[in-house]
């Protein structure tokens, strides 16, 4: 049944596409109602030639015509014939008929009467009974407006082209006068004749109101209009459309430029009617509609356009046959003809993992080591297989290609000697052998779903056990050391929604139990960091669960069970945890009500038990916020370890911490934040670990004497890994600060803390190029991608496309002669119509031809997956303008058509944490979903981290500013059933008319036109904004742990005076250290790169020590204190630039 849905939603979703696609061009109604066309449709419109003037729609693009570019080589020209088909609708007035007047006439009567009519009948029969009562009840003619299709007799225009070059064999061209077009004046003609035929056509103005008397019947109706008509010269439509061909000899090719343009010309003589109001009570209209054209070439071929940015990869078709104009273009090989598109189509087919060759969680845990002995030897056969395909390849590639394709060979290579690599250690050490058996056991005890791991995950998890156990520096032989990566970057490279996450948690959970088995029985042993607070919602649950039940296994292995509790720290700042629990909030805390405290909760689900039945309470004894299960049964005894305030994490140092990228500054401005680095040597019985001399609580919460801190000595208190998800957003400014601050942890770890060790570095990405140059600035390491690229661009050993599933349905159009605005909230209000028409007539998705569902609630169920709808604005400000679009004039629009108005939600970077988890509980937890939010309001926030099966309508208000950030976005749709996406592309933007021009070529290149992530760890500026917390990062991290004794703590400045007075702080050393931190200097050579920061930082050590020394300094802190020196330090890796307040009086 599951494959019987999923075609159900692919069809479901192509016929609500189909409807859409009617709506907003008219393609679906061969009249309208009540309603100017051009008000209407706002796709395939061209305009008269004299109307972009005079109007007044809200937008200054506007185009006349449409067309395609192409190339005819000179030795065909003279045989070439092309044949046009030109297309479009026009629309002509007419007189409504008999029961269009008196729907309308209804609706005024219910406007005014209570209780309302339920048809004309009623109303006639009232008025009968009353008819003085009725006297206001006026309605003038309700505008019809009647579709003429110019195609609907295939007429059609015969050029031979070297006709049109007679005189300049260089340059020719056909216009207006041409005789070919002249017949296609006439065809108009008589197409405008024959409307006059048409009994209801609107030949005479007519402004009188009808009553109802007027509408007894047809005979009384006939004589209203004949009676009321405006004599005189007849109303006739002025409609001129012609073909406009240029040819041009540009080099060896000749370069054919056609288009369609509408020659007509608004009417506006004052005498018999004014057309050039934009009003719904127009006399004639001018537009030509879905408009379009076939351009067929026989007698030669159109010469391929190369696509020079592809020209070296040897995986893609670097050519295309024509370009449009104001449009797309298909190209028909079979007939050899070029189609104009406005609204052209890329059909995206689903990726899958091999899980043929998915291996089980228990097969793992019975037989590991043959288990993943049988993967390598198909690797190894995959591997046999490249390389034929290469052999058979090389006659039709190039030098270049060649050489690609063999690189990508020995990449995979690389990658099956890494994974046979991570078998033998597994192997050969018991300690590794049973971690990776536990973290086997703790996916099949986790995963409800899922019972095996995906191929890539576990040859990812595999490849990464070596590097791993070389952190600890007892376990493996020195040769197998010098085989592991640790010293480079692994990059998990895969599609948003292929499971990333699973496989880098695989990681993280080896780690925790290879750690308890070597030693270490508490500390951190894994950061888990986004560029974003918000990304991190949806992973604080999943990390929980994971954790939880790694968690019940240690306690049920005596050989660890005596160690801390496996732990997660959620590791984000104030605006959506605290960083400190002050007196303030204790006092809070103690008068909140369950409801309030809960709040603030991070999870709702208790990742050991599974039910809803977590709280939130402040438990004064151990000074904490805890998060509990009310549930008597439930294995966590309570108390989940779960730390979600800064103050806690220093002080219990939970095994996993998530946390975003801006935490890292902290390190240069709270001295506690070394304990996450480098452990802590003291221990509160009551409030956990601390690096002072005292308790990290208030001597009014806490007792405990400094002379009763327990003495502690961690083994291997760094932590191991670092895991940075979503990689490709630590980019500009951010980027450039953040490698300062990973250079002096990767310094402070190697060379000061306890562990004297590199820390394993993962990054994850699903878009990302150029990957080794941002790896290099960002952490000065190499790079290792996984998986590898493949010489085939739809399958690799790891997965494949499926080309019988579709993933999205991405359409884009461009809305010319329509504000943007109102484009984007009307295409919003036409989608909820079409879908809005399923729900109440469900039957109707039965009916699509080859569904197999066969109930009504089948077809519910289906619907309630396209129901909530997601919008993406590019800025705050257009979000915030479609929002307060919808509640005037949209929502007024569809109730009064009783249709379920808009209930927004927004997801911006201005939510809380609170918020987005409310939202997306909402959208995935609601069973009545027709009556809950149906429109999400999004900004680039929701691109990243935020995982709905809902969200499968999308809209964009204009293309993204840059390819990563528009497939990140989109890819929050279709994660598990077919979703549409709807581009709406900004007409008055050049690069934005690209997109819609090579929109289907965009998307099949989308991979290879990522932009490159713009970073530069040696932009001149940024020293100046990261040096000072480098600085006393430096002072806190290594000096404070032990000068602190002697001279009080290093956070204030007359104890940095005391230590540098006392001579316990070298200025020569400190900026040695300084330059080590920021790579100026490696491993002893001087790194010419840093010459300009080698200058500063000398220069800042001069300035700094001297104002210190000279100096009377009170109680100032470091942050006081470096402010009045001039210096700032940072708070936060986005907090650069001083706040300016604007007050109005």
């Amino acid at each position: 049944m599951a494959n019987v849905k999923s075609v159900a939603h692919e069809l479901l979703a192509q016929e609500i596409l189909k409807n859409f696609k009617g709506k907003i061009t008219g393609d679906n109604a061969d009249y309208i109602v009540g309603e100017n066309p051009e008000n209407r449709y706002f796709v395939g419109k061209l305009l008269p030639v004299n109307d972009s003037q005079t109007s007044s729609w809200g937008s200054d693009v506007f185009i006349e015509s449409i067309g395609a570019d192409f190339y005819i080589t000179p030795d065909e020209i003279s045989s070439a014939q092309l044949t046009i088909y030109p297309r479009g609708d026009f629309y002509y007035r007419a007189y409504p008929t008999l029961e269009q007047q008196r729907t309308t006439m209804l609706q005024k009567a219910n406007e005014l009467f209570e209780p309302r009519f339920t048809d004309f009948e009623e109303l006639v029969s009232k008025y009968q009974e009353d008819p003085s009562a009725f006297s206001k009840v006026k309605e003038k003619l309700v505008p019809v407006y009647k579709k003429v299709q110019i195609h609907k007799n295939h007429f059609s225009l015969v050029l031979l082209l070297h006709e049109l070059l007679k005189g300049n064999p260089q340059y020719g061209y056909a216009d207006a006068n041409h005789a070919q077009n002249k017949q296609f004046e006439q065809y108009l003609n008589d197409l405008q004749s024959a409307i006059m035929e048409d009994e209801y056509c609107y030949t005479h103005e007519l402004y009188e109101k009808t009553t109802l008397k007027d509408l007894l019947s047809e005979e009384d109706y006939k004589k209203f209009i004949k009676k009321n008509a405006k004599q005189g010269t007849p109303i006739r439509q002025n409609w001129n459309v012609y073909i406009d061909i240029t040819i041009k000899l540009i080099k060896d090719k000749y370069l054919i430029s056609v288009a369609l343009v509408n020659g007509s010309q608004v009417q506006s003589n004052g005498i018999t009617h004014k057309s050039n109001k934009k009003s719904n009570d127009k006399p004639t209209i001018e537009t030509l509609f879905n408009s379009g054209m076939k351009i067929h070439l026989d007698g030669a071929a159109f010469s391929p356009i190369e696509l020079d940015f592809f020209a070296d990869d040897y995986k893609y078709n670097s050519s295309q046959q024509a370009v449009g104009n104001n449009c797309s273009v298909i190209y028909d090989e079979e007939s050899n003809s070029i189609i104009t598109n406005h609204l052209p189509i890329f059909v995206q087919k689903r990726l899958l993992t091999n899980d043929e060759l998915a291996v089980s969680f228990q097969s793992l845990i019975d037989q590991p080591v043959s288990t993943l002995k049988d993967i390598h030897r198909k690797m190894l056969a995959e591997h046999k297989k490249w390389q034929r395909k290469l052999e058979e390849r090389k006659p039709s590639l190039s030098e270049i290609g060649i050489k690609n394709m063999q690189e990508e060979i020995d990449e995979f290579a690389r990658e099956i000697r890494r994974f046979e690599f991570g078998i033998e250690v597994i192997n050969d050490y018991p300690i590794i052998m049973k971690s990776f058996v536990n973290m086997n056991r703790t996916f099949l005890k986790t995963s409800k779903k899922y019972s095996t791991w995906r191929l890539f995950q576990i040859v990812f998890i595999v490849s990464l056990v070596p590097d791993i156990a070389a952190c600890d520096e007892n376990v493996l032989l020195d040769s197998q050391k010098d085989q592991t990566t640790l010293n480079e970057v692994s990059l998990l490279y895969f599609p948003t929604g292929g499971g990333k996450t699973e496989a880098f948690l695989g990681v993280l959970i080896f780690n925790l139990f290879f750690d308890r088995y070597r030693g270490k029985e508490c500390g951190v042993t894994s950061i888990l960091r986004y560029p974003l607070r918000l990304l991190s919602v949806q992973q604080v649950q999943r990390l929980a669960n994971v954790l939880a039940q790694a968690e019940l296994i240690r306690r049920s292995d005596a050989t660890i069970s005596g160690t801390e509790e496996f732990s997660l720290g959620y590791f984000v700042g104030d605006a959506n945890t605290p960083n400190k629990i002050e007196k303030k909030n204790v006092l809070k805390y103690r008068t909140s009500s369950q409801a309030a405290m809960d709040e603030e909760r991070i999870i709702d689900i208790c990742p050991f038990c599974g039910k809803q039945t977590v709280h939130l309470k402040f438990d004064e004894d151990s000074y904490r916020l805890v998060h509990y299960c009310e549930d008597a049964k439930c294995p966590s005894n309570g108390v989940l370890p779960i730390y979600m305030v800064d103050y806690e994490i220093y002080r219990y140092l939970p095994s996993a911490i998530i946390s975003t990228v801006d935490k890292l500054a902290i390190l240069g401005n709270n001295p506690s934040f070394r304990n996450i680095l480098s452990g802590a040597s003291r221990r509160c019985p009551k409030h956990g670990f601390t690096s002072t001399t005292k308790c990290m609580v208030d001597r009014e919460f806490c007792n405990i004497e400094a002379s009763d801190l327990e003495e502690v000595e961690m083994y291997d208190p760094a932590p191991t890994l670092f895991i940075q998800d979503e990689l490709h957003l630590i980019r500009e400014s951010l980027g450039t600060y953040a490698s300062h601050y990973e250079s002096f942890i990767d310094y402070f770890v190697k060379n000061v803390s306890p562990s004297r060790r590199p820390i394993k570095i993962i990054g994850a990405t699903a878009t990302i190029s150029s990957y080794a140059t941002q790896i290099a600035q960002l952490y000065s390491k190499d790079p290792i991608r996984f998986p590898c690229a493949s010489p085939d661009l739809k399958r690799n050993f790891y997965s494949y496309i499926e080309e019988d599933d579709t993933q999205r349905l991405i359409m884009g159009y461009a809305p010319y002669g329509k504000a943007i605005i109102n484009s984007v909230v009307y295409s919003l209000k036409y989608m909820r119509e079409v879908v809005y028409d399923y729900k109440e007539h469900p039957e109707k998705i039965l009916e699509i031809p080859g569904i197999e569902i066969i109930t009504i609630d089948d077809a519910l169920e289906i619907l309630r997956d396209y129901w909530i709808f997601l919008e993406y604005n590019n800025v705050k400000r257009d979000g915030n303008n479609v929002e307060g679009a919808f509640e005037t004039p949209i929502n007024v629009e569809l109730r009064k058509a009783g249709i379920t108005p808009f209930s927004t939600r927004k997801m911006t970077g201005d939510e809380t944490f609170q918020d987005v988890r409310e939202v997306l509980s909402q959208v995935e937890t609601n069973e009545d979903v027709f009556n809950g939010v149906n429109l999400i309001v999004a900004t680039s926030m929701i691109s990243h981290g935020v995982d709905a099966d809902r969200f499968n309508i999308m809209f964009f208000y204009g293309m993204p500013g840059n390819t990563a950030e528009y497939i990140q976005a989109y890819s929050r749709t279709g994660r598990r059933h077919s979703s549409i996406v709807i581009d709406i592309i900004r007409p008055s933007r050049e690069t934005d008319q690209s997109y819609l021009k090579n929109f289907v070529n965009f998307h099949e290149f989308k991979d290879i036109m990522v932009e490159s992530v713009p970073i530069n760890r040696w932009a001149t500026k940024a020293i100046d904004c990261t040096l000072p917390g480098i600085f006393t990062g430096l002072l806190l991290t290594k000096y404070d742990p032990e000068l602190q004794f002697a001279h009080g703590s290093l956070f204030f400045m007359n104890n940095i005076k005391k230590a540098i007075v006392a001579g316990s702080l070298d200025p020569d050393t400190v900026r040695n250290e300084l330059k080590m931190s920021y790579g100026c200097t490696v491993a002893g050579e001087v790194y010419e790169l840093g010459n300009q920061y080698r200058a500063k930082i000398d220069s800042f050590i001069d300035d700094v020590f001297e104002k210190i020394a000279d100096k009377n300094w009170e109680k100032e802190n470091i942050f006081s204190g470096f402010e009045l020196m001039g210096y700032h330090i940072m708070n936060s890796l986005r907090d650069t630039d001083p706040q300016l307040i604007i007050e109005l009086e």
